[in-house]
């Protein structure tokens, strides 16, 4: 692990969820419509549920057989053709504490040289869209408001400084979605989750929504995206007679190229930037965690060569007032994957809007959230700062 004169501030570390996590504080009447885990077989991983429809992106527990952190690292960087696969010599997540209890992650913290992080879901990235489809659709914010009381009780929101966790909200109802909004921002809240994509036949960016936005800038919230399910399999994925719904580490090469990792981050900050989302909001501030960095390039690129192309006249809710690749540096902060080309992030975004983040405890994270000063080392002392410390700093002051 490299020695670094200061503590570093990780923009993208991981819980596994316990079986309650969805359960615990479940308004009554949905209690058995929510996200809850079947352990009736007595052994192996439990079976996930959405009410009474298997769960499409979990089918079993997130902890229950997972391999360790750091396990994919040779893999990912192209120096082992072994190693692949994230249950690759599994272990039992929810039995190793600092995976799953407060406490213990703090001490953990402190042994890696951690002073803070943003502590994210695993199994609650994967459910918001399945449970917005008509069956479920009464029990989308119940559920949502249960897991943020769960989160809120066993992690927190940041108030001590540390483990900054972030609330699961959702826009398929604006007034549930505000509502949930302002109660975990009394809370203490410094980021929200949302889910990639189009919310049901409107741009995220669409004038409709913008109470939602108004807030998160008026609040200082951070609107992060993390990967995870999304719209986008039903979207891409049918037209070509793939599956609707493939399940996580489980897309072919084309599920994957079509609707996951980078089609869903790329298309949802193209309508933010294009639907003038930051000519109206201009202090809002979005991160995106776990989608790489490698399409931001030919992003900007594309993006910018548009609107050289088109009249003024033809942004659907007004021309914002900058280049659309200067709107993204100004609104958008990246957290790239270890093995991107983090330097070449920098020269194009600055150096003021890249983060570090390790993944840790997943496999194909790092085991020491430190290591990812390998991938600066080649940048002034100062800017290694930044990004390993200051900017997510900076989201969080």
């Amino acid at each position: 692990m490299p020695t670094l004169p200061y503590r570093i501030y990780d923009a993208d570390e991981h819980y596994y969820e316990p079986d309650d996590c969805f359960t615990r504080h479940i308004e009554a009447a949905f209690a058995k419509r929510t996200v809850w885990v079947d352990r009736s077989r007595g052994s192996g991983p439990g079976r996930m549920f959405v009410g009474d429809e298997r769960c499409h992106f979990f089918s079993v527990g997130t902890g229950d057989s997972v391999g360790p952190p750091g396990a994919m690292k040779e893999f990912l960087r192209g120096a082992s053709e072994t190693g692949g696969s994230p249950s690759l010599s599994p272990i039992d997540g929810l039995s190793v504490r600092e995976y799953v209890d407060r406490g213990a992650r703090l001490a953990k913290m402190d042994e890696q040289h951690v002073e803070a992080c943003l502590m994210l879901p695993t199994t609650g990235v994967g459910v918001e869209p399945q449970l917005r489809a008509a069956q479920h659709r009464d029990a989308l914010y119940p559920s949502l408001r249960a897991f943020n009381r769960w989160l809120e009780e066993d992690w927190g929101f940041g108030r001590d400084g540390r483990i900054y966790g972030a609330p699961l909200c959702s826009l398929v109802d604006l007034a549930q979605g505000v509502a949930e909004l302002e109660r975990v921002v009394a809370a203490g809240a410094r980021f929200v989750i949302l889910t990639a994509g189009p919310i049901e036949g409107r741009s995220p960016a669409d004038p409709h929504f913008d109470p939602f936005w108004a807030r998160c800038e008026e609040a200082g919230v951070n609107v992060v995206y993390h990967i995870g399910r999304t719209p986008f399999s039903e979207i891409y994925n049918v037209p070509w007679g793939l599956r609707p719904h493939p399940p996580s580490h489980r897309h072919s090469l084309m599920e994957y190229a079509l609707s996951f990792t980078e089609r869903p981050i790329v298309d949802t900050l193209t309508a933010l930037v294009a639907d003038n989302l930051f000519g109206r909001f201009p202090r809002l501030r979005v991160v995106t965690v776990e989608y790489g960095s490698s399409w931001v390039a030919a992003l900007l690129r594309k993006l910018d060569h548009i609107a050289r192309l088109y009249s003024k006249d033809m942004w659907r809710f007004g021309a914002p007032p900058l280049r659309p690749s200067d709107t993204f540096r100004h609104n958008v902060w990246v957290t790239p994957f270890f093995e991107d080309d983090v330097p070449a992030l920098v020269a194009l975004l600055g150096e003021d809007h890249v983060l570090a983040g390790s993944d840790y405890p997943h496999p194909e994270g790092l085991l020491w959230p430190a290591e990812f000063a390998e991938e600066v080392a080649s940048l002034a002392p100062a800017v290694q700062r930044k990004i390993l410390r200051d900017n997510l700093a900076a989201l969080v002051a």
